[in-house]
């Protein structure tokens, strides 16, 4: 996946808490606490199938580990909007989506290599795409809000 060029900041520090699939937060060198959003995908909300399961992929991957935070901005609660490097040359995007525990955020993103990664997890069945019909989240936040 490549990286926006435009990319407003980078961040380096250690995840210390995965909120959930989708949103972490790390400290970094000066002990600061940066909450982050994963960019351009979306994991299944709280409540939803799979949502454990996304979120103990992130665990998995990231949890106690230095990774670097290229940002895309903030969204409107005021997480950094981010894409997560770690490991050797791991992007945790492309990571969720490859292994189907994330929606590529069309809405957001226009990457192709994005889109992709979710095709061949939906073809192959992995992860949430096991299910017949998966709701994508937000459908499933407008459905709750609804009530």
């Amino acid at each position: 996946m490549l990286v926006p060029l435009l990319a407003l900041s980078q961040i380096k520090g250690k995840v210390v808490k995965v909120k959930d699939g989708d949103t972490v937060v790390i400290l970094d060198q000066d002990l600061k606490e940066h909450t982050i959003r994963v960019a351009d995908i979306d994991c299944p909300e709280y409540t939803q199938p799979y949502s454990v399961v996304a979120k103990k992929f992130t665990s998995n991957e990231i949890y106690f580990r230095e990774v670097e935070v290229i940002s895309k901005g903030q969204d409107r609660y005021g997480r950094i909007i981010g894409f997560i490097q770690y490991g050797d040359g791991l992007d945790l995007s492309s990571e969720l989506l490859k292994n189907g525990f994330a929606w590529h955020y069309k809405r957001y993103s226009k990457d192709k290599d994005l889109a992709a990664l979710e095709m061949m997890a939906r073809k192959g069945k992995l992860g949430l795409w096991q299910d017949k019909s998966p709701v994508p989240p937000w459908d499933w936040r407008a459905k709750k809000n609804r009530k």
